[in-house]
């Protein structure tokens, strides 16, 4: 099988100011098989040579029998690559991808513990592909901790209150650093950065509960430097770095 293979976009939609999602269809086949966490690389059509333009960016949404997935991505400022996606790609643009990658995955087999993801900004999306892909066949709970700016970077805000309307088992709990948001009865809100609500609810150490962390670096490794401090283990805490 070749490394790469081609990929065309066939929806592009705004979710943020400076969020978009990107639709990918796999022509060369009937069904895009991968496991919710997992990440595509592109090669985008950038810089002086071919390795310049490999990009990997989390898969956002659960395997639903097609040959197309969804990818969510921000727009960096100085970013080369998703300069390309947000200034020059569109509608019916290709691009070359190689296949599903990575083990930020949950485990298979019923889940013993407890889940806890945090995240911030489009690090939400691994979680939102497990979580369509798992809560509603799972019996332990999910706890899903969304830190971002504003309430306008909430991604995913109403599919998320959604899923907490209809499990018992799903908590979601967003703290946006500039603004104070009303909370609802579906999701806990703060005006703070994501770690005092991980560090205030789980203070009490649990040995039921694993820690998945996904964002930019200096977060992540801000967030499992807390937990250890906070006396969890090192296998119970697994990250996903951005940058």
């Amino acid at each position: 099988m070749p490394k790469w293979k081609p990929a065309r976009i066939t929806k592009i939609q705004q979710r943020s100011p400076t969020v978009r999602s990107f639709w990918l269809e796999f022509p060369d086949r009937e069904v895009l098989d991968f496991r919710p966490g997992q990440f595509l690389t592109l090669d985008l059509p950038i810089g002086q040579t071919r390795r310049d333009g490999w990009r990997s960016y989390s898969i956002a949404a659960a395997p639903d029998g097609s040959n197309q997935t969804e990818l969510c991505i921000v727009r960096l400022p100085e970013g080369k690559g998703t300069g390309y996606l947000f200034e020059s790609a569109s509608v019916g643009s290709d691009v070359m991808t190689k296949e599903p990658a990575g083990v930020f995955t949950l485990p298979e087999g019923p889940l013993q513990k407890d889940i806890v993801m945090i995240c911030t900004g489009t690090g939400v999306a691994p979680f939102r592909a497990m979580l369509q892909d798992r809560l509603e066949k799972e019996t332990v709970n999910f706890h899903l901790i969304f830190g971002c700016r504003t309430a306008e970077d909430l991604l995913y805000r109403e599919e998320f209150e959604a899923m907490a309307r209809s499990h018992s088992n799903f908590t979601y709990s967003v703290a946006v650093s500039r603004e104070e948001i009303e909370a609802t009865n579906e999701m806990r809100t703060t005006k703070s950065y994501v770690h005092p609500v991980y560090e205030a609810e789980y203070a009490d150490i649990r040995t039921n509960v694993r820690f998945y962390l996904c964002g930019w670096a200096v977060m992540v490794d801000e967030a499992k430097a807390r937990l250890l401090k906070l006396g969890y283990p090192q296998e119970q805490i697994l990250g996903e770095l951005y940058g």
